[in-house]
């Protein structure tokens, strides 16, 4: 399994904090770096759903390519540079947030 360090785990953390004004720990336990290193994606999993669930999108299949993209690079690490992508993904989804808030 591919894992983060734990500073880009904290960054993701801010960002999913951010998007739903909670504390660690919230949207049930899942806005936590320590949940984070394992599970990058599931960040920006969090992010979409926000976003859907509050009717923001612009389009059905908005964030679908943002998803595939990210979830291929953790899932297959080895084959796809992963550790050079985590800056990439901390940064592309930050400016999803930055676009929500």
């Amino acid at each position: 399994m591919f894992r983060i360090n734990h500073n880009d785990a904290i960054e993701l953390e801010h960002q999913v904090r951010r998007l739903y004004g909670c504390d660690r720990g919230g949207v049930s336990g899942m806005a936590d770096a320590d949940y984070f290193e394992g599970h990058p994606i599931q960040a920006a999993v969090l992010v979409v759903s926000y976003i859907h669930a509050n009717h923001r999108e612009s389009g059905p299949y908005q964030f679908d390519e943002f998803l595939n993209k990210y979830e291929t690079i953790f899932e297959y690490p080895d084959e796809n540079n992963a550790a050079d992508e985590v800056r990439n993904y901390i940064d592309e989804l930050s400016s999803i947030v930055e676009q929500y808030i």
